[in-house]
Formats: C-alpha cells, sequence, structure tokens
C-alpha cells in the first residue's frame, strides 16, 4: 500500500498557470497517492507568503524537505520531485 504524500500548492485565484499546475497534479494523482493542500498567498493573513511566492507561483512544495518546484515545470518535473 502507497503512503499518501502531503503536498502544498502555493497558488493565487485567478493564475491560468495555478490551475495548470493544478491540473498536473491532479493528473499524477491517480499514480501517486496525494493530499494537496492549496494555499492562497494573497489572502490577507498570508502576507509573508506573497512576499516569497509573488513572481514565483504556482510553486509545489513537500513540507518534510527544503525544496520546491517552481513554474515552470512539467508533469515529468512533477514525478521526479515527489518521487525524488
Amino acid at each position: 500500500m502507497k503512503v499518501m504524500q502531503k503536498i502544498i500548492v502555493y497558488t493565487k485565484l485567478n493564475c491560468q498557470l495555478c490551475d495548470e499546475a493544478y491540473h498536473l497534479l491532479i493528473d499524477i494523482a491517480c499514480d501517486i497517492p496525494l493530499r494537496i493542500e492549496v494555499i492562497d498567498i494573497n489572502q490577507p493573513h498570508n502576507q509573508t507568503l506573497s512576499d516569497t511566492y509573488r513572481e514565483r507561483i504556482p510553486v509545489v512544495a513537500k513540507p518534510e524537505t527544503p525544496t520546491e518546484l517552481n513554474w515552470p515545470f512539467t508533469s515529468e518535473d512533477l514525478r521526479l520531485y515527489l518521487t525524488g
């Protein structure tokens, strides 16, 4: 049985690139069990995240590692990041 992996996606509303990244993740979740937490960096309580990620979103992060995957990325890039 595969363990479900938690990932965080830093995003914002009305972001076409963020939507594309999310759809890539959903496709991959058919093969790699994922628990996806979506964080909108433009929420008032996320000012620090907005300052950090504003120019890099969408960003995928694994909470247990210091590395992040910044856009642009492909489905293969995501698979390597998630399984590496």
